[in-house]
């Protein structure tokens, strides 16, 4: 059976909730699902905020309800927002290392941050998945 309006309107809500959930965020474009060419499709986004990333993906489909089941599983993927913390944290970390030894900052001041990023990757997470 094909979907209705209100079924599709409340999965869309469903799903924009979903976003807060595990990103802490709000969609700063709320989902929507989009039809063009027999193709059916739903971008993903965050809060936007300057200089970030703002998009989570795209969910396809042939059907509104195969785009909808896309769109909850790249959610459903996404880490919990305290390990999302984390890998940004980890981020920031490796970003300061790149860039002191790019400014030619001398080992002993920088050592300690790798060792931070060495533990923090051995003890607490997988690597984290590329999108």
């Amino acid at each position: 059976m094909d979907m209705n309006i209100a079924e599709i309107t409340t999965r869309l809500y469903a799903i924009g909730a979903a976003i807060l959930e595990k990103t802490g965020e709000k969609p700063w474009i709320p989902p929507s699902l989009e039809i063009a060419d027999g193709k059916c499709r739903v971008v993903l986004m965050k809060a936007y905020a300057s200089g970030m990333s703002h998009m989570i993906g795209t969910a396809k489909g042939d059907t509104p309800e195969a785009a909808l089941d896309d769109a909850d599983r790249i959610i459903a993927a996404l880490p919990d927002l305290d390990t999302a913390k984390l890998y940004s944290h980890m981020a920031r970390v490796a970003d300061c290392i790149d860039i002191a030894k790019a400014n030619g900052i001398p080992d002993e001041y920088v050592t300690p941050l790798r060792v931070t990023v060495k533990a923090m990757s051995d003890n607490l997470l997988a690597a984290p998945v590329a999108s």
